[in-house]
């Protein structure tokens, strides 16, 4: 199967459509109690907020990331066009890790890839639901799902 650009941007588009919706009404939840990040956010001037909006197809995780929802699947080449055309680059594990610290707490899905490329046809994915160790190895060539970072 060959990489379609415009074909890509357009799954990218609906996924990221179907996905902001259960994201967003995550975040509507009550925060049990506002980290230091949420408090400085909150503090931030008009001008200084604007400047922090995620894109269109992100949404906030955070004071300064911004992820998409679920795309894929695809190979980990083909995650890392994606992203790239949205601006960002394949959430990696320093991403999930300040969603989890410092974002709403959703930790990375087992089998998701985090970037980068690691050595020769290897890159990183979710290997455990261990929020302290969740990366693994393997082929880069495996399908599977990914969210995009930027910030």
């Amino acid at each position: 199967m060959q990489f379609n650009p415009t074909t890509k941007a357009a799954a990218a588009a609906i996924m990221l459509a179907g996905s902001l919706g259960a994201a967003q009404a995550h975040r509507a939840d009550p925060p049990v109690a506002q980290s230091p990040a949420a408090a400085m956010e909150a503090g931030a001037s008009s001008e200084s907020a604007a400047l922090k909006a995620c894109p269109a197809g992100f949404f906030r995780v955070g004071a300064t990331l911004c992820m998409t929802g679920g795309l894929g699947p695809d190979s980990f080449a083909n995650a890392m066009a994606v992203c790239q055309s949205l601006g960002g680059s394949v959430a990696n594990y320093g991403a999930w890790r300040y969603r989890i610290l410092f974002g709403d707490g959703v930790a990375a899905p087992q089998d998701w890839w985090l970037g980068p490329i690691t050595a020769d046809d290897r890159a990183l994915f979710v290997n455990s639901t261990d929020t302290g160790n969740f990366d693994g190895e393997t082929s880069r060539f495996d399908i599977r799902f990914y969210a995009c970072s930027r910030g």
